[in-house]
């Protein structure tokens, strides 16, 4: 499909350090849109791998992807180079390790155009996969849009850095990535914060589809769960001075959901010790809310391990092979 003058150019951001596993098939699924009208900013942050040298490769066959190289620092400088670079009325970010399905930009520019202009920004629900693209789980069905802040204060339901699209301007109005984080030792929640102060200011808008491969590996980012703690009380400071007169009980019940999903990324990651012990950090209620759907989940667990759906670049999801997701969150939330 080609793009028309009506098409708004999108941007597609994708910072990588020593990403050169799975850095090819990310940008295949970028180049595979049926959303034609955009462009790749592809900004290596000092990988010392083959990883510059797939990018040039994969330049010098599509013009639309921009090769951009800087000494490493980090992953929300790599982004905010990206954005510096960045041509597009909207932007996408995309993780060097996950998938786009491939009507994925296409979709969000839809529900965009359709919100109006005081949305900031349009999410997705995504699939969870593994190093060879199995998928192991999908997200919640969150329904959450509108005028969303102390919701999403309270938790993430946007997921992770590859699902949004944002209005550029809206992330340029407010300061772009936040860099403070991982200068503090306390990275890990860049995409959650910038997402809350475009919330602070416009509204969130939702496409119901599951449209993102987020590839889960041990040793990543997200697994290092006591820097990732470090992260969130940073933001809850920032977001608390952002709204000094905000309920108190709003910023209790952040931290305790965000203490139980640190407890099941360490389940996730082998260290049943470690769950338990965030588990119980998130309260007392909480985890005897979520215990009977863990018992379920692992039953499920055993069925479904028979039954992969593998994601690959360019091919399109079928939801209806892939099962429930493990632990329903969003009704767990709600009630």
């Amino acid at each position: 499909m080609s793009p028309t003058i009506h098409d708004p150019l999108v941007s597609v951001i994708l910072p990588v350090y020593n990403g050169a596993e799975f850095i090819g098939l990310a940008i295949e699924s970028a180049l595979r849109q049926t959303y034609r009208h955009l462009e790749i900013i592809a900004v290596d942050d000092g990988s010392s791998d083959q990883t510059l040298a797939i990018l040039k490769r994969y330049a010098i066959e599509d013009p639309r992807i921009v090769v951009v190289s800087q000494k490493n620092g980090g992953v929300a400088r790599a982004r905010n180079r990206g954005l510096m670079e960045a041509k597009g009325d909207l932007v996408a970010p995309l993780d060097a390790d996950d998938l786009w399905e491939p009507t994925k930009i296409d979709r969000q520019v839809q529900q965009l155009q359709r919100s109006g202009e005081r949305a900031g920004l349009v999410y997705s629900w995504w699939v969870w996969i593994d190093p060879i693209g199995a998928v192991l789980d999908r997200s919640p069905a969150w329904a959450i849009e509108g005028d969303v802040f102390e919701k999403l204060l309270q938790i993430n339901f946007t997921g992770n850095a590859s699902v949004p699209l944002f209005r550029r301007h809206c992330v340029e109005e407010v300061g772009g990535y936040n860099e403070d984080l991982a200068a503090a030792n306390a990275g890990g929640c860049e995409d959650w914060e910038l997402a809350l102060r475009i919330a602070e200011r416009y509204e969130i808008a939702v496409v119901k589809e599951l449209l993102v491969g987020y590839r889960r590996r041990p040793g990543s980012m997200s697994t290092a769960c006591e820097t990732m703690s470090r992260s969130q009380q940073r933001v809850m400071e920032s977001m608390h001075r952002l709204r000094p007169g905000m309920d108190p009980c709003i910023f209790r019940r952040a931290t305790s959901q965000f203490n139980l999903y640190l407890s099941g990324l360490s389940f996730w990651s082998g260290n049943l010790a470690e769950a338990v012990r965030w588990g119980l950090r998130s309260g007392i209620k909480l985890p005897f809310q979520v215990a009977p759907y863990v018992f379920l989940m692992f039953l499920n667990l055993r069925r479904r391990s028979k039954r992969m759906h593998i994601m690959l670049p360019g091919v399109a999801l079928d939801a209806r092979v892939i099962p429930p997701a493990l632990l329903p969150y969003d009704r767990i939330h709600t009630a």
